[in-house]
């Protein structure tokens, strides 16, 4: 490394910012000290466009610049060799008569390359920088068939048969179905002799599950989350990727790059992926606006089945530049110190391989439907994951702010891109490799669906996916039990299986107890023992449902939200009918992915007093916490 040139370079690169080779030399010790390519560093420092900087540099060594790359004739990738594409620097093309070699070096090889000019001055006429974002962008145009093969046979060559396209044959799925619509038909409709099997399956059902959910809540009150009391600084951070997968959400964009923006993260090291697909021309011109930022990058991605989140996420997989990795929905708004906790947690516990966010929803007081649901997430996020998670037993990821080491998760074989909820699916792969996941000590704000035909195509596919990751990882009960250990795989049982059976009959258990307290001649149940015991399964799945509701709301202090809870009996009959609605789909119609539409809210989510105050969170953590 030749600081004195370097410094010289820099300084010809950057000149109205440097006045003498010494203010250069001194960031140049600083960018290396941050670990963070020079160029990067200054483009953040001065918040330059990379197009910016890869102008100047061309212009310091008197090369010839593009800021895009024509389409070119170059050679295929095997999807085997797809994740090499985020270290190549180059790319051999033509432009207009002359084979051209398109360049985007870091700034130790632009040091090197002006070396080898000055002795061989003739290799500028053969050479052409680019950004590298557009030297990314020709290689998803032009490697977009390896791209996408990567996307959907990445898991299943890491773990055959663990991807839902290959684990769930038409057998397995309408098989799956006639089981559902059995189990409930013959409890609704119960033989004389049935009826006593139909009741202690009853039990087991709601009863089981449901004493997990509350006994977990009731733990998770007295888990102690693990915490950080200096975050890291500046300078020990890594490169962090976040990639946003975005459809038809360009009324969001605005929102989301104010949120990615208030991160609390230095600019030269965020590598934000904003993943598009190519048929949403709104959302794309809706991004490119905000390209210049140095963080900010537009991957589009080619119109193919399936239209899944994790095919998409998948697909700019192998452009992730950072030690880790973040997903966030469009909707999301993290609290701003939440990259900096999860990298210092991860620095610190080298046995942590995934983090998950606390999910909060912030337009809870919009409506019944809105309250309901951040209930749920107030007991699942805050309660039920801080136990899950401490016991080291199976946990199902959220959609959203799940934090990796990125090479784990590609060593994982990332995302089922046939999952329609590949975040469960994931969290259980997790566990069954034995490795660990942890709560986050930070949260996410989210949106809750505002209408009740939204929130049942959602829950439809939760439900769908949640179907496929029970049969999916239920393919080899004995390699489960082994990998999981037989506590773990009851407790897998348990939570995703009971949820998945439980729900489809809610409604008609309620309809036949209905029915039965109608149709009998005497008013008195005692004498009616199937009746009482009916009676029981009801009351304690809604005093454990209440129970955990209250526990989940006092720790997100929202307990102005209880009174909603009358209508979890509604509730609860709409989950039944998502549920049923959601096995007909996997038989029919498996991969198919029924997004959710946002910003229906009209609460205010984001407004200036709520941004001054995040900015100045961020700041008083910056000079109060870092080591």
């Amino acid at each position: 490394m030749n600081e004195p040139l370097g410094a010289a370079l820099l300084r010809r690169i950057f000149k109205e910012y440097f006045q003498s080779d010494w203010t250069a030399l001194f960031a140049l010790r600083k960018a290396t000290a941050a670990n963070v390519d020079p160029l990067r560093f200054c483009a953040g420092q001065f918040n330059l466009p990379e197009q910016d900087i890869y102008r100047r540099a061309a212009k310091a060594l008197e090369l010839a610049f593009s800021d895009q790359i024509p389409p070119l004739a170059v050679n295929a990738l095997h999807a085997d060799n797809i994740d090499q594409l985020k270290s190549v620097a180059s790319l051999r093309g033509r432009m207009l008569d002359r084979d051209v070699l398109f360049i985007a070096p870091d700034f130790w090889r632009y040091v090197e390359l002006a070396k080898r000019i000055s002795e061989k001055p003739q290799l500028r006429s053969q050479l052409c920088v680019v950004p590298p974002k557009a030297l990314r962008r020709a290689f998803v145009f032009q490697q977009s068939t390896a791209l996408y093969e990567s996307a959907i046979t990445r898991l299943a060559k890491k773990w055959p048969f663990a991807s839902a396209h290959l684990g769930l044959s038409k057998l397995t799925r309408h098989g799956f179905l006639a089981v559902v619509l059995a189990i409930a038909l013959s409890v609704f409709f119960p033989l004389g002799w049935f009826q006593p099997i139909a009741t202690i399956l009853m039990g087991i059902l709601f009863l089981l599950p449901a004493a997990f959910r509350l006994s977990s809540a009731i733990n998770g009150r007295i888990v102690k989350r693990m915490a950080e009391k200096h975050l890291l600084g500046d300078n020990q951070l890594p490169v962090y990727t976040i990639i946003i997968p975005l459809r038809d959400e360009a009324v969001l964009v605005e929102q989301l790059v104010r949120a990615m923006r208030a991160l609390n993260y230095p600019a030269e090291k965020l590598d934000v992926k904003f993943v598009v697909e190519a048929t949403s021309k709104k959302t794309i011109k809706a991004i490119e606006p905000f390209l210049h930022d140095i963080r900010f990058e537009l991957i589009p991605v080619p119109d193919s089945e399936p239209r899944t989140k994790p095919k998409a996420v998948n697909f700019a997989l192998p452009f992730a530049r950072g030690e880790h990795l973040v997903i966030f929905d469009a909707e999301d708004i993290p609290e701003p110190n939440q990259l900096r906790i999860a990298a210092t947690m991860f620095a610190r516990h080298a046995n942590l391989e995934c983090l998950q966010a606390e999910l909060v929803i912030d337009n809870a007081n919009e409506n019944p439907l809105t309250a309901l649901f951040a209930t749920e997430y107030a007991a699942q996020f805050g309660l039920i994951m801080p136990t899950l998670a401490q016991f080291d037993m199976p946990m199902p990821l959220g959609g959203t702010s799940n934090h990796f080491r990125t090479k784990t998760l590609i060593n994982l074989g990332a995302w089922d891109s046939f999952n329609v909820t590949e975040d469960a699916d994931l969290g259980i792969r997790l566990a069954r490799k034995k490795l660990k996941s942890a709560v986050l000590p930070s949260h996410t704000r989210e949106e809750a669906p505002i209408g009740i035909w939204s929130w049942i195509k959602q829950r439809t596919r939760w439900m769908k996916g949640w179907m496929q990751t029970l049969l999916v990882h239920s393919r080899n009960p004995k390699s489960l039990i082994k990998q999981l250990g037989l506590l773990n795989a009851l407790i897998f049982y348990i939570y995703v299986g009971g949820l998945v059976f439980s729900a489809p009959l809610h409604g008609l258990f309620v309809a036949q107890f209905l029915l039965n307290l109608s149709t009998q001649k005497a008013i008195i149940l005692s004498h009616y023992a199937h009746l009482n015991i009916y009676m029981l399964i009801l009351i304690t799945g809604y005093l454990s449902a209440v129970s955990t509701a209250f526990l989940g709301l006092w720790h997100t202090r929202q307990l102005h939200l209880f009174g909603w809870q009358v209508f979890l009996p509604f509730y609860w009959l709409l989950t039944s009918f998502a549920t049923l609605r959601a096995a007909f789909q996997l038989a029919v119609a498996p991969f198919s992915w029924e997004k959710t539409t946002h910003a229906r809210t009209q609460l205010p989510r984001y407004d200036s007093k709520q941004d001054a105050n995040e900015d100045q969170t961020s700041t008083e953590a910056a000079k109060s916490i870092y080591l």
